[in-house]
């Protein structure tokens, strides 16, 4: 089976990439030949092809909110990248066209034009605003897709509370569990991350982006420094955007302000994420609006006791046992009331992390791809039955 897999970016840190090529890891044995498309080369390239996946390269044109002249511009641009699409869709026969990301239409107006059937990942957030606007892409994603995977059940409602809930099904992002399992903390990586031994050591992963609310994981991390001095924290993740190198020099400056220079690291983005986690005491995410929080599933899997936005999808991803703590959302006392909690009761902690790995099972990549490989079957022997497209049968006008 050929599938056509549209991805908007090729950045170093990339949510979308990880989700999608640990779902690769599990389809490409079952038989999908994987054809992953991106809008330049970058980094995720080697990446896709030492799973076997083939990477090509079109003018992939993303979906913005803003009233810029790239928006304006948006509708020629997306008919000249449909095209694309499409000829290459033909040129690799393929049998299924998957578009990673909500932001990329191309999918719904290539799979038109070519009777295949398409589905669309939302890997978007839970704020659907302004509405209006989320009203028209809504009902453009649903009708121009076979299935519609949302990444948790918080996003699933951006959809349901319009309306549209056939075709949407709830699709967590798989995690390779065995990569998060069991092993003793490395020393070398506490190091990098500015633990040393005896000091508890608390850390937030992602991109170092406005969104993520590090302000707040700071000034948290300024409470907890002064009620228990030991402890470390570090932010792990990088700058690459404009706002986001703004961002970063903000936080130095507020880490500065706070005196908390010898407690906090900025340890950049790693690829060894699973021996980042176990390196942790503690995981601690203060984003706001997130549709998944894959970093805070890898959390679970590696056992450890998470602290989280209470927004979004993150108290779903926590709520069996209960597998984590929330707090409010912007509230730095509050989260530092419930580090300090775990810091203080170590066997909580622990109680935590163990609830924490067993609820990571929903996040298993070998049962989530098993599903996605059971409905792309289910969808090629089905393609003529896209909503948009018609029928092949003559009309009685025709005849």
């Amino acid at each position: 089976m050929r599938v056509l897999y549209l991805n908007p970016f090729s950045q170093e840190v990339s949510g979308p990439d990880e989700s999608l090529r640990t779902l690769l890891g599990d389809l490409i044995p079952r038989g999908v030949e994987a054809h992953v498309v991106l809008p330049a080369a970058g980094p995720q390239v080697p990446r896709y092809q030492a799973l076997g996946a083939r990477v090509h390269f079109a003018p992939l044109s993303v979906l913005r909110r803003d009233l810029s002249l790239d928006a304006a511009t948006y509708p020629l641009r997306l008919a000249r990248s449909t095209v694309a699409v499409a000829a290459l869709a033909r040129s690799v026969e393929a049998d299924l066209i998957h578009t990673n990301m909500e932001v990329l239409l191309e999918g719904v107006f290539a799979s038109t034009l070519l009777r295949k059937p398409h589905v669309l990942h939302y890997r978007g957030n839970t704020l659907d605003r302004p509405k209006i606007v989320f009203d028209a892409l809504v009902a453009t994603w649903t009708r121009g897709a076979d299935r519609v995977y949302c990444i948790s059940g918080a996003t699933a409602e951006v959809f349901r509370r319009r309306g549209h809930r056939d075709k949407v099904e709830v699709l967590y992002n798989p995690i390779d569990l065995a990569a998060f399992g069991p092993a003793s903390p490395s020393p070398e990586v506490r190091a990098t991350l500015g633990g040393r031994p005896g000091q508890p050591l608390v850390g937030t992963v992602g991109r170092i982006h406005p969104r993520k609310d590090l302000e707040t994981f700071v000034r948290a991390a300024a409470a907890v420094a002064r009620a228990v001095p030991e402890t470390r924290f570090a932010i792990i993740g990088s700058a690459e955007a404009e706002v986001e190198l703004a961002y970063q020099e903000r936080l130095s400056r507020l880490v500065t302000e706070l005196g908390l220079a010898d407690h906090l690291t900025f340890a950049g983005a790693r690829r060894d994420i699973p021996a980042v986690m176990r390196s942790l005491d503690l995981f601690v995410l203060t984003s706001r609006h997130e549709g998944f929080g894959r970093v805070v599933a890898e959390a679970m899997a590696a056992a450890r006791p998470v602290v989280v936005t209470d927004e979004g999808a993150l108290p779903e991803l926590v709520a069996d046992g209960p597998a984590g703590l929330c707090a409010a959302p912007g509230e730095a006392d509050a989260f530092a009331q419930q580090i300090l909690r775990l810091l203080r009761n170590p066997p909580d902690a622990a109680a935590f992390g163990t609830r924490a790995r067993d609820a990571a099972r929903k996040f298993d990549a070998t049962t989530i791809g098993a599903r996605v490989w059971d409905r792309y079957r289910q969808l090629t022997g089905a393609a003529d039955r896209h909503p948009f497209k018609r029928s092949a049968e003559p009309s009685a006008r025709a005849r």
